[in-house]
């Protein structure tokens, strides 16, 4: 099969979503002809992987440059429509977000299957402009997409409650674990609380830091390792200097995720305050190594709803609470019987490899593939 990928963000760039394309077209690719198309400024093309990258430069500016975010969605759309004129696949697959790379491909390929996955809810969660563009977007992608593919039962549902998606044109496939992570042995220093993906708005980092500080007061030698990317890294690093204890690293590349590895087997907690996920990949990651994880029950965070169990292999606190996180996170250091119940539990739940997921994206694609005549 010949098969194309298309998606905003792709590693280096730190995404869960980037992470789940990158490890499907790793495994696809040993069977398939894999493209993927993505935006980014230097070629990731290195002879170690049987996968193709075109990636287009983010900063050519289709408008003018006030209007970067703008840019760079016309630009990868435009793009990725001129790509798709010159080439055909049997199968195309979109990431969601921004929305216009969809309708580019649908527009240069439309007897093509296009599966879309929604690595993605949040235009469901605010009620901002954006958030109700997006919605209508959304619907009209929600009628003309081949199938849709999410992550989660959380998100099948409300993509099912919000757009009117018939089950049998959605497909539950879950992230995966590599084996760094199954194989690895905790060694927490007690007190080591850990944050890894995005660093944005939306992922509450504020509420995280906030919680520490009063947990610090509690506990001298406690820390915070925010690792990640995004555009509040400058702002983190410089809190970072005025706050002691909390240090900020750069996202660790697919190539290098022993060292992600090497800083959770060091800790002790993984923290999250995230508005919204569809799945929580660092989540899972963490868990499969036995690392309790303290999430707040924001509404719309599947990790809260099918990851975590409060009690069972980590604690749910109250959302927007920062006194909350604090408390919880002196609970558990304080009770080491505790501690040791959610991590025993953590390591037995989640066991998802990446091959048993590429395996169920290939029957998917291969079943598209013979629906469409080209």
């Amino acid at each position: 099969m010949k098969i194309a990928i298309v998606v905003e963000r792709f590693p280096p760039d730190v995404g869960g979503s980037g992470i789940r394309y990158y490890k499907i077209a790793e495994h696809l690719s040993k069977r398939h002809t894999v493209d993927v198309f993505t935006l980014g400024k230097a070629c990731l093309n290195n002879g170690k992987q049987r996968f193709n990258v075109h990636q287009f430069n983010p900063e050519t500016h289709v408008l003018s440059p006030t209007f970067s975010k703008l840019n760079r969605v016309l630009f990868f759309s435009s793009s990725t429509f001129l790509q798709f004129l010159l080439h055909s696949y049997d199968v195309i697959d979109v990431d969601i977000w921004p929305f216009m790379p969809f309708f580019s491909t649908k527009a240069a390929k439309p007897r093509t299957s296009v599966v879309v996955s929604w690595n993605v809810v949040w235009p469901f969660t605010y009620n901002k402009t954006l958030s109700k563009i997006c919605r209508g977007l959304a619907y009209f992608v929600a009628k003309t997409g081949t199938h849709h593919v999410t992550v989660s039962d959380f998100a099948k549902n409300l993509l099912q409650e919000k757009l009117n998606i018939s089950k049998d044109k959605i497909s539950v496939i879950p992230n995966g674990i590599d084996e760094e992570f199954l194989e690895a042995k905790l060694k927490p220093n007690r007190g080591r609380i850990i944050y890894i993906g995005r660093l944005e708005p939306q992922k509450r980092l504020d509420l995280i830091i906030e919680a520490f500080k009063l947990f610090k007061k509690k506990v001298d030698n406690a820390e915070l390792h925010i690792i990640g990317s995004g555009s509040l890294y400058m702002r983190l690093k410089e809190t970072s200097k005025r706050i002691g204890g909390v240090h900020v690293h750069e996202q660790v590349s697919p190539s290098k995720r022993r060292e992600l590895v090497n800083q959770l087997e060091k800790s002790w907690v993984f923290i999250s305050a995230s508005e919204f996920e569809s799945y929580g990949l660092a989540i899972a990651e963490s868990l499969s190594l036995g690392l309790p994880t303290l999430l707040t029950n924001a509404p719309y965070n599947a990790a809260v709803n099918e990851l975590v169990r409060n009690g069972y292999n980590g604690v749910i606190v109250e959302h927007n609470k920062p006194e909350a996180i604090a408390a919880a996170l002196e609970k558990l250091y304080r009770n080491q019987k505790l501690w040791d119940k959610l991590s025993k539990n953590a390591k037995q739940s989640v066991h998802f490899s990446w091959e048993e997921v590429a395996q169920k994206v290939e029957k998917l694609y291969k079943k598209l593939g013979k629906s469409v005549t080209h």
